[in-house]
């Protein structure tokens, strides 16, 4: 029914002659009976359709009983015993749920809509007591004191018409405890639930397991529900992911709008934290000093409080690990300088040198760790270097993708490069021979930083970075990076890598060689032509070998002429440096 229609109505009831029909048709074709004079609205169909009722006539009324009471006895009695709710619970529960449909409503909204004074509402403040017990409103301070919104549950409730009865889900053990508290994480992160209703249902959830070690603890210690609603979610980083760096980003997920009270995010950096004061929590390390910025669980909570879920680490991921016996051997062509240097380094790769090598650098303070960065042209095979010198010297390699551990959210690339590191030293713990931890393209993360950085992309590189920098700093494996990059290398970096290793472009005699290995059917004087007719890499001959290779496939042909290999090669270079042309002039370099 709409306003206008209400408006009607009641001026009708003011000056309607009891001559008059006994009935009347309203525009939304609602019938209105008269009784002496009086309006009696009809019986509503549902719940829903009562509070319009509601909230229509209490419109401007003073909510008194002669303008609204009296008017509205149909639809207030129908929704108050469905709902087993006072005629003043109905009331203010509808006009709260018309109200607060977008946003919360407080005390200054209701009487304006109703033209009434504040002493009226708050007279009946006991009832709106009831509806919060009851589950169907919840309370939160706002700027202009408090505010009330109807809970999405009981909503879903009345559109069924039914009444509203909260219920706390089951949980028999420590480990519902926990599936549950994630469940309730997932409904305040898609605003299902709000921080308020988040704190108390875990309380009373945790009530229902009173014999845990956990409960008894929380019970003993009378910490208030804000301390107790955290520690809980420390608890559950712990037993969901085994998180031992727990940030302050990472917490902000249980309040409202992602904002976590200053008053909370000051006691846990200044330390002055009940958490803290109780043993439940403790800085976690960075570098070997404790961070301010990260926290995790005490060993007493882990053991004595979670005990009971027998948690064990969890297996080391073997994501992007691949085995040094998966790794197909290839012949490698190298410049003389380069040859050399790859030598040295597959010598100190060897499994006793490498530890020698180790064991010296700590009794001498330096760090132990072997950092690598190949570098140069494309396709002069950087990357495959990385891995025969992994089969070579028995070593599995775990290949890291740069872009793909980039994300979208803000702090999530820089979570997503910790975990790199914190998975290869779990790889080194369980293996006999320290892995290769391989930074594929790296280009992205070994350019220069910027600098005053205003672009969210920017800042989060830089971010990247100085990650990897911090890691380098205090890392005890072997980690090769490969890049384009030539020139614009961060000095950071440079400083940090060991070995350096630029590769050029093959020379007319090492393209030869590589011709021959990749087509033994070339005779040395054709292999030394194509070296000398095309500058092109070692990618690049292996690409014009595996298309001849197909066609030779697809068509049959087994014997390949020169000249069908020239023709290949003058498709694959694109820009590529031309020497002399047999019967053509010469072309430009």
């Amino acid at each position: 029914m709409s306003h206008n229609t209400t408006t009607e109505i009641i001026a009708a009831n003011e000056t309607v002659n009891t001559e008059l029909e006994n009935t009347v048709n309203t525009p939304n074709n609602e019938e209105v009976e008269f009784v002496d004079g009086d309006i009696v609205l009809p019986d509503p169909a549902d719940i829903m359709e009562a509070f319009e009722l509601i909230v229509d006539l209490a419109e401007d009324s003073g909510l008194r009983n002669d303008a609204f009471f009296d008017v509205a006895k149909r639809p207030l009695d129908y929704a108050s015993k469905r709902l087993g709710l006072t005629e003043w619970q109905t009331t203010l529960l509808a006009l709260m749920l018309d109200l607060s449909v977008f946003n919360s409503v407080d005390m200054r909204a209701i009487t304006r809509h109703c033209q009434c004074t504040n002493t009226r509402i708050i007279r009946h403040i006991k009832d709106i007591e009831v509806l919060k017990e009851k589950r169907y409103i919840r309370e939160k301070n706002g700027h202009n004191g408090k505010e009330y919104r109807v809970t999405p549950p009981a909503i879903d409730a009345l559109m069924k018409n039914e009444a509203y009865t909260y219920k706390v889900k089951e949980v028999k053990n420590l480990q519902g405890f926990f599936k549950r508290y994630d469940e309730l994480v997932c409904d305040i992160f898609n605003n299902i639930i709000d921080h308020e209703e988040l704190c108390d249902t875990i309380l009373e959830t945790l009530a229902l397991i009173p014999d845990t070690a956990l409960a008894m603890t929380v019970k003993k210690l009378d910490m208030d529900g804000e301390d107790t609603l955290l520690f809980l979610f420390f608890a559950l980083l712990w037993v969901k992911n085994l998180d031992d760096e727990v940030s302050l980003r990472d917490l902000r997920v249980i309040y409202d709008n992602r904002d976590m009270p200053f008053e909370i995010r000051n006691e846990l950096t200044s330390r002055t934290s009940l958490l803290f004061r109780h043993n439940l929590i403790e800085n976690a390390c960075q570098e070997g000093m404790a961070d301010a910025q990260l926290f995790k669980l005490t060993d007493y909570v882990k053991h004595d409080l979670l005990g009971e879920l027998n948690i064990a680490p969890k297996a080391v991921s073997t994501e992007g690990v691949e085995k040094h016996g998966d790794i197909t051997e290839k012949q490698l062509f190298y410049n003389p300088e380069d040859a050399k240097q790859v030598d040295e380094l597959a010598r100190l790769l060897d499994e006793e040198n490498f530890r020698g090598i180790q064991q010296r650098l700590k009794a001498h303070g330096m760090r132990t760790g072997f950092c690598c960065l190949l570098y140069g042209a494309p396709g002069t095979g950087k990357t495959e270097t990385a891995y025969q010198l992994a089969r070579r010297t028995g070593r599995d390699i775990m290949r890291v993708d740069v872009e793909r551990i980039k994300d979208k959210f803000v702090g999530e690339s820089e979570k997503n490069i910790k975990r790199v590191f914190t998975q290869y030293k779990r790889l080194c713990e369980c293996m006999d021979r320290k892995p290769i931890l391989l930074f594929n393209e790296a280009d992205a993360i070994l350019g220069v930083r910027t600098e005053n950085t205003q672009r969210a992309v920017d800042k989060m590189e830089n971010s990247i970075q100085n990650i990897i920098l911090q890691e380098m700093e205090k890392f005890e494996g072997i980690m090769i990076a490969t890049t384009n990059l030539t020139s614009n290398l961060d000095s950071a970096f440079e400083r940090r890598f060991l070995y350096k290793i630029k590769y050029q472009r093959p020379t007319a005699d090492v393209r030869s060689r590589i011709w021959q290995a990749m087509m033994p059917a070339l005779s040395s004087a054709d292999a030394k032509k194509l070296s000398t007719l095309y500058d092109m890499s070692g990618g690049e001959i292996e690409n014009v070998v595996r298309k001849l290779t197909v066609n030779s496939i697809l068509y049959g042909t087994e014997d390949i002429s020169l000249e069908t290999v020239m023709e290949y090669c003058e498709h694959e270079g694109i820009g590529m440096k031309k020497t002399m042309r047999i019967g053509f002039a010469s072309k430009a370099s």
